[in-house]
């Protein structure tokens, strides 16, 4: 299953830096792999495949990913999508 993140952040070079600095957060969370893009220098998004949506949300929701994204400078805009639905051309 596929989660989107988008969220406001400081300085793009800085989120990503420290965005990969989460591996241990990211597994207990059964994420797989993470596609990460930024729409311009302070709206970025990440893309995470899970083994675990509902792991993955209680997480998102704890004390320690809050935490994390203090570290990452994310100021807010904070919205997760669930990609649920597939569409095949």
């Amino acid at each position: 299953m596929l989660i989107a993140v988008r969220a406001e952040v400081e300085n793009v070079s800085h989120w990503r830096a420290k965005f990969k600095s989460h591996v241990d957060l990211f597994k207990s969370q059964g994420v797989l792999l993470v596609h990460m893009g930024a729409a311009n220098d302070k709206t970025v998004i990440a893309v995470f495949e899970t083994s675990d949506v509902d792991e993955f949300v209680r997480i998102f929701n704890d004390p320690a990913t809050a935490k994390a994204m203090s570290e990452d400078k994310i100021t807010g805009g904070v919205e997760m999508f669930v990609l649920d639905e597939t569409f095949k051309l």
